[in-house]
Formats: structure tokens, C-alpha cells, sequence
């Protein structure tokens, strides 16, 4: 398994993050649209690799600045948010600015008429909850 991950690992980082990313609103698109079948399966994937490139090379960058002389750190790009230590909730936490990003958002579960019982008083399960 871990052989597998390596060569998947490899693979993916001879990739350009660019081309990627140009990618990044499709697979965005048909996660979006949730339906239960390996091809969105499949798409989640996609995305969470897309955005795998995007977070290493914004770790590379980071890393990297920390090593230049400290006349060029004056440049140095922000630590990305999965390395920066997490505060409690308080009012520091909104003072900070931050870039805009897009957020997926995921609706909830709508009832669905077609899925009601064929026979009057059949039993159900209870539906979960969110």
C-alpha cells in the first residue's frame, strides 16, 4: 500500500499546479451535484488531490523562504492555514484579514416524496438527522 501511495505521489507531482487548478472547477462542479456513484466518488478524489498540489506548494514556499537570507524574508509568503497554530475563538481571530477562497457549500438533505412508503402504515426507519 505505502509502494502505491509513493508511485500515486510521484505521479501527481510531476504535474504543473496550473494545469491543475484549471481543473479544480470541474471536479468542484460534480461534487457539487452529490449522487451515489463511483464517478462522483472518483471527482471527490480529484478535488482533494487538486487541492493536495495547492497546499504542498504553498508549503514549499513557505519552507523555502524560511531558508533565504533575512533580507529577502521582507517577501515571505503567509505559513498555509493547515501548518498555522490554531488560536481559540476570540476577537484576534476575525482582526486577521484573509485571502478569499471559494467554499463549497454542500445542502442539506430534502425530503424526497418519490422515497414514501407503497402501503399506508408500513413501517419506516427514521430518517437521520443533520
Amino acid at each position: 500500500m505505502q509502494r502505491v501511495l509513493e508511485k500515486m505521489a510521484q505521479k501527481l507531482n510531476e504535474y504543473d499546479e496550473a494545469s491543475l487548478m484549471h481543473l479544480w472547477r470541474h471536479f468542484a462542479a460534480q461534487v457539487r451535484e452529490f449522487e451515489p456513484t463511483r464517478r462522483w466518488e472518483e471527482a471527490a478524489l480529484a478535488l482533494c488531490l487538486i487541492q493536495a498540489v495547492h497546499w504542498k506548494n504553498q508549503l514549499f514556499n513557505y519552507q523555502l523562504a524560511l531558508s533565504a537570507s533575512p533580507a529577502d524574508k521582507g517577501a515571505m509568503p503567509p505559513l498555509p492555514d493547515l501548518l498555522r497554530p490554531q488560536k481559540k475563538s476570540g476577537p484576534d481571530k476575525a482582526a486577521a484579514p484573509r485571502a478569499r477562497a471559494t467554499v463549497l457549500s454542500f445542502p442539506g438533505k430534502t425530503p424526497d416524496p418519490a422515497a414514501a412508503p407503497a402501503e399506508k402504515g408500513a413501517d419506516t426507519a427514521a430518517e437521520p438527522t443533520e
